[in-house]
């Protein structure tokens, strides 16, 4: 290690020499060196990057001189600023921004405060899968038997899924603000009893008392939604707290408990729709006397591609099957009640009031900043590459829950047991496909999993076309449901663990304007049914496959190019 600099020689650093050293022993103050080569002459260069400067040394007597009063501290500025560019760069590259993202959302959703234990947590999470459960077979099997057989109310039909729709498109708008204003338990709380409404003004169809419940349910709609989310984001980090593993990073193990939490309400939502389908077509089957087909022999000339539901409109006499009698309406409609009822008891007796988003009051969104966030989450490019699809994906539903259940299977086999086997078949594949695909998106690339839908999808849809319906094999309708779950399956996948894994710690806006195009789509899917016949209709759905996974495809493509860290969720 040098020595320290002579402080004294250093206060009389003014004269006209450049280089100066002290003179020997006797002498009288320092004595002038002789003239210096060139610095070309006899001169070792070696450049230092340091990001903004470079050193020269010199092979001569003066480096040589200043090298014997060298210090470390001479040289701690160009150091520190050698680090912090390298820190900068560091920063900047796509992996350091990953990480930093991903830590900021572990710190805005690691709760302050006493930490709940571990039974609090695991029985949280328990109420909220078992809750989600039974409100999704409570209502979603009531989605297609009023699309497409109009059950309850045979002359608004699916007018009324257009109204839920056209106001859950409106409300997704505002619906971060509601859910920072009330609450995600209380929200939840709220959309179950809403849901319990909902299912019960169907025991008395009439449109003064239908059109309420379902513009009450479009309201909470994209709030329970976010608010669901929200739950599962917090419950997962307070796992993460208390499921400690020495052997791996706390990063790694919320992410993990993320996607199986994740994976475990998609599983939940198909296994309620799945139980709501099988409870009515054991409702129906035991009540209600086989359909009778009272057009057989037209069958193959009027059903399938070639039905045209406006002449059904205005000829009522034409109709094939009349929709659920009263006695078995009322019976599954009242089993329904009890589910909707289960879940909300549910909800206000066993979800924990400190499982919640963590709020600092200055992150509280204000009505200007958020809309600020909703249009800034509209004008993201990532966002408008993806949304062709999320648009694709709610006329794909909108098509299977009205159209399709119309034209083929209630044309050609009648009765409400028929739509309630379509669609038990439909949530069972969807819910294979989706933990499948959930597992599977960690080991392949995602636009192999695009090629393979769209693949998927446009035969099915060649299917369609061609396909000419027939009572004899009632199997091949619900092969074609079941397949169809699997694409719906592979987009919604797809999409949900794109905005999760782009936005982790600013995911309410993306997802808020995502749901917007999704119900966007279902509000045209059941809002245009009865204008155009089913053919043309399964060649628009075809035409808007392909132009949504075009885009969708460039945007995978380029994310995987750039080496963003999208978590399979």
């Amino acid at each position: 290690m040098g020595s320290l600099p002579n402080l004294h020689e250093l206060a009389r650093g003014k004269l006209d020499s450049p280089v100066h050293r002290p003179a020997p022993i006797g002498g009288f103050g320092p004595i002038k060196l002789p003239p210096q080569p060139p610095l070309l002459a006899h001169t070792n260069r070696r450049v230092r990057s340091s990001g903004h400067h470079h050193a020269l040394w010199h092979d001569n007597d003066a480096i040589l001189e200043h090298m014997t009063t060298y210090s470390p501290i001479s040289c701690r500025s160009a150091r520190a600023s050698a680090l912090s560019c390298r820190r900068r760069e560091s920063m900047t590259s796509s992996a350091g921004t990953s990480s930093v993202r991903r830590l900021i959302a572990a710190v805005r959703t690691t709760p302050s405060g006493p930490r709940p234990p571990r039974k609090v947590i695991l029985r949280h999470c328990a109420a909220l899968l078992l809750g989600h459960m039974t409100i999704s077979a409570a209502s979603l099997p009531i989605f297609p038997l009023q699309a497409g057989l109009g059950a309850f109310n045979s002359h608004l039909g699916p007018l009324l899924l257009a109204l839920l729709y056209a106001i859950a498109a409106i409300t997704s708008c505002f619906a971060t603000i509601i859910v920072q204003k009330i609450g995600t338990n209380l929200i939840t709380s709220i959309s179950h009893l809403v849901t319990t409404i909902f299912v019960g003004t169907h025991l008395f169809p009439k449109w003064y008392l239908l059109l309420p419940s379902y513009t009450l349910l479009g309201i909470f709609a994209t709030p329970t939604f976010i608010a669901r989310t929200a739950h599962v984001n917090v419950t997962a980090t307070n796992l993460t707290i208390v499921c400690t593993d020495p052997e791996d990073s706390d990063e790694n193990r919320r992410d993990c408990i993320l996607r199986r939490l994740n994976r475990g309400m998609k599983l939940a939502e198909d296994m309620g729709l799945a139980l709501g389908c099988l409870i009515a077509v054991v409702i129906v089957k035991m009540i209600d006397p086989p359909p009778t087909n009272y057009l057989e022999d037209d069958v193959e000339d009027t059903c399938g591609a070639e039905y045209c539901p406006q002449e059904t409109y205005l000829y009522n006499e034409t109709l094939i099957v009349p929709p659920i009698p009263t006695n078995p309406a009322k019976i599954l409609i009242s089993l329904l009640l009890g589910l909707a009822i289960l879940a909300f008891g549910i909800s206000c007796a066993f979800l924990d009031s400190r499982m919640k988003e963590p709020t600092i009051g200055s992150e509280r969104l204000s009505l200007s900043s958020h809309f600020k966030s909703i249009k800034q989450s509209f004008q993201d490019p990532k966002l408008q590459l993806a949304a062709p699809l999320t648009l694709f994906i709610g006329l794909e539903q909108g098509f299977i829950m009205g159209d399709f259940t119309e034209a083929y299977v209630v044309c050609a086999l009648g009765g409400a047991s028929t739509v309630g086997l379509s669609f038990l078949s439909f949530a069972l594949l969807q819910a294979v496909a989706g933990v499948t695909l959930s597992m599977l998106l960690r080991h392949i690339r995602r636009y192999f999993v695009v090629a393979v839908g769209f693949a998927f999808h446009a035969c099915l849809l060649l299917a369609l076309i061609t396909w000419r319906p027939a009572g004899d094999d009632p199997a091949l309708f619900n092969v074609i449901s079941a397949a169809w779950g699997v694409c719906n399956a592979i987009w919604e996948t797809l999409i949900y663990t794109l905005l999760l894994g782009l936005y982790p710690a600013s995911w309410q806006g993306p997802l808020s304007t995502s749901l917007f195009w999704k119900w966007l789509g279902l509000f045209l899917a059941l809002g245009l049914h009865g204008l155009v016949c089913t053919r043309l209709r399964v060649l628009g759905l075809a035409s808007m496959l392909l132009l949504s996974v075009v885009p969708y495809t460039w945007l995978e493509i380029r994310l995987a190019k750039r080496g963003k860290c999208l978590a399979p969720l």
